[in-house]
C-alpha cells in the first residue's frame, strides 16, 4: 500500500475566543492524501475548512492530534526541519494581489525568493531562473517586469503558483485560489493546476465552496461542516451519488464553470498564452 505524502490523525483545533469560552474550529478530522492526488475540502464559510489548512502546515497552535508530512510529524517540528518543510510545502492564497509585495516585479518576486533559499548563486541567475519559472506557469519573459498593479487576476494567481513551486515545493495547499477571478480565467487557472499535477507531480489540498471546482480537479472529496467531516470518499462517486443533504445542498448551490472549463480544454495554448 503507498503510503501518503500527508496524513492528518484526529486533528482538533480550538480557539479561545474574546469574552466568550473555547471555541471548536476543527472537531477530530483525520484524512490523507496520495502523492500527487488532489484532495479537495469544501464546505460553506466557518466550516473549518480554512484551520484546516493552516492547521496542516503547522500554523495554528491550538492544534492537537497528527499531522504527517512524508513521515515527518508536523506539529511541534523543529526550527531546521519546519524550514526544509516549509520549502516542500507552500500555501497558495484566495488573494493574488494581496500575496504579492506590490513595489517588486514579478520576476523580482521569485528571484527574491530563490535567493533567500539559496536556490541561485547571484542575481543574475536568480533572474534567468525567475523567467523560466514565469514560463512554466505560462507567462512571457516580458511579464518578469511588470508590477502587480500591472497584471490581472489570473496572471497574478500564477506569479503566487511560480513562487511556490520555485522553492521545490511537492505539496501545494491552495485555499479559494480561483474564487476571487472570473468564471473565463477560473477556467485557465484551474486547468494550469491540473496540469502541473500530472506533468510535475504536484500533490494539492485544495480548499473550496464550489463542487464545480472540484469536480474538476479533486481526485478525493471530504465535505466539511461546523468543524466535522460529514462526507468522504472519491470525488466522482460522491458527487454523482451524494449521501448527505448539506452535500446535495452545496452541489444544488454550486456555479457552473464546467463549460468554460470544457471550451478551455479544447485550446492548446494554456502554457504559452499568459492572456488570463
Amino acid at each position: 500500500m503507498t503510503v501518503p505524502l500527508l496524513r492528518v490523525e484526529d486533528l482538533r483545533v480550538t480557539y479561545r475566543a474574546p469574552g466568550r469560552r473555547r471555541v471548536a474550529a476543527v472537531k477530530g478530522v483525520s484524512f490523507a492524501v496520495r502523492r500527487g492526488s488532489c484532495l479537495g475540502v469544501v464546505g460553506e464559510s466557518g466550516s473549518g475548512k480554512s484551520t484546516l489548512a493552516r492547521a496542516a502546515l503547522g500554523l495554528e497552535e491550538g492544534a492537537r492530534g497528527r499531522v504527517v508530512f512524508d513521515g515527518q510529524e508536523v506539529l511541534g517540528m523543529g526550527r531546521t526541519a519546519r524550514l526544509a518543510f516549509r520549502r516542500r510545502v507552500q500555501m497558495v492564497f484566495q488573494d493574488p494581489l494581496g500575496s504579492l509585495n506590490p513595489r517588486l516585479k514579478a520576476g523580482a518576486a521569485l528571484a527574491e525568493v530563490l535567493r533567500v533559499h539559496g536556490l541561485a548563486r547571484s542575481r543574475a541567475a536568480a533572474a534567468r531562473s525567475a523567467v523560466d519559472w514565469l514560463g512554466t506557469v505560462g507567462l512571457g519573459a516580458e511579464y518578469a517586469d511588470r508590477f502587480p498593479h500591472e497584471l490581472s487576476g489570473g496572471q497574478r494567481q500564477r506569479v503566487n503558483l511560480a513562487r511556490a513551486l520555485c522553492v521545490g515545493a511537492e505539496l501545494l495547499i491552495a485555499d479559494e485560489p480561483v474564487s476571487a477571478l472570473d468564471v473565463s480565467v477560473q477556467a485557465h487557472i484551474l486547468t494550469l493546476l491540473k496540469r502541473l499535477q500530472v506533468e510535475r507531480g504536484i500533490t494539492w489540498l485544495l480548499i473550496g465552496h464550489d463542487l464545480a471546482v472540484m469536480r474538476h480537479m479533486a481526485d478525493e472529496l471530504m465535505v466539511m461542516r461546523a468543524g466535522k467531516v460529514v462526507e468522504q470518499g472519491a470525488a466522482d462517486d460522491l458527487l454523482s451519488r451524494p449521501h448527505h443533504d448539506y452535500t446535495r445542498e452545496l452541489l444544488a448551490a454550486s456555479p457552473r464553470v464546467e463549460e468554460a472549463l470544457a471550451r478551455r480544454e479544447e485550446s492548446d495554448g494554456l502554457a504559452r498564452s499568459g492572456t488570463d
